[in-house]
């Protein structure tokens, strides 16, 4: 899954600010009934978040569905002197492994290539058997709102020094679904160029959604934060920051 596109991931959203981004989740960190030094991150593509959150010492155990991500990511790790970090190829909605962290996380709305809500709630079941009594389960969402004003049908194309990209935005409103369809090049050493192809898909839902899977699961002190700040969020955001407890 994303093995291509996994060359090019970093290049392409090379705009974010890991770093920041890092700094807010271990800001939320500190709001946390216990304290956290072991952290789950389900999601976490090129480790770009990971390896930010492993420099701050947190203890980091990362999994991704993309075997070609996690090449990168344990690369980028191994690059940065990184050594506590341990990587796992699984699904954020069927992982199991023997142990339990004080925080689980899912960053940057990997929780929206969840297909539908039963697998949003084997996602939030499996985050909550992995977190130790009183850890917090922390993950974004882009919004509904942001969808269908923001991200719409535009198409994007970034022409980069040795890539050049193609990114269409399909909105199918009617199944709470937008489909990217991305067409790339990257550049060979001889000056031709491959051609690759990749359709992904992401998933609509709204804070009432979240707040019903996360009751019934158990967790408990949900808040619900427009993304980068601590004021309370809503579906007319673009992302939603959302904090829930393990009792």
């Amino acid at each position: 899954m994303y093995q291509e596109f996994a060359q090019v991931y970093d290049e392409l959203m090379s705009e974010i600010d890991y770093k920041n981004w890092a700094d807010y989740v271990s800001r939320i960190f500190l709001n946390g009934k216990r304290e956290i030094k072991s952290v789950l991150e389900f999601g976490c593509g090129t480790g770009n978040i990971t390896c930010n959150l492993a420099a701050k010492g947190f203890d980091m155990t990362a999994v991704d569905l993309s075997e070609g991500m996690l090449t990168i990511a344990d690369e980028k790790a191994d690059r940065m002197g990184i050594k506590n970090i341990q990587f796992y190829l699984g699904d954020m909605s069927n992982f199991q492994i023997n142990q339990t962290f004080d925080a689980v996380i899912s960053c940057c709305d990997s929780v929206n290539y969840l297909p539908s809500l039963e697998a949003v709630q084997s996602f939030l079941l499996c985050s909550y058997d992995c977190l130790e009594s009183g850890g917090l389960l922390v993950f974004d969402m882009n919004t509904v709102s942001k969808y269908k004003k923001v991200i719409m049908d535009n198409t994007y194309v970034y022409d980069l020094d040795d890539i050049y990209c193609v990114w269409e935005n399909e909105p199918h409103f009617e199944n709470n679904e937008m489909h990217f369809n991305i067409t790339f090049f990257d550049k060979n050493e001889d000056g031709t160029y491959n051609r690759h192809e990749e359709t992904q898909v992401q998933y609509f839902y709204t804070i009432e959604d979240i707040h019903l899977c996360l009751k019934n699961i158990g967790f408990q002190n949900m808040k619900y934060y427009n993304f980068g700040t601590f004021l309370a969020g809503s579906n007319e955001g673009d992302r939603i920051q959302i904090v829930a407890e393990k009792k």
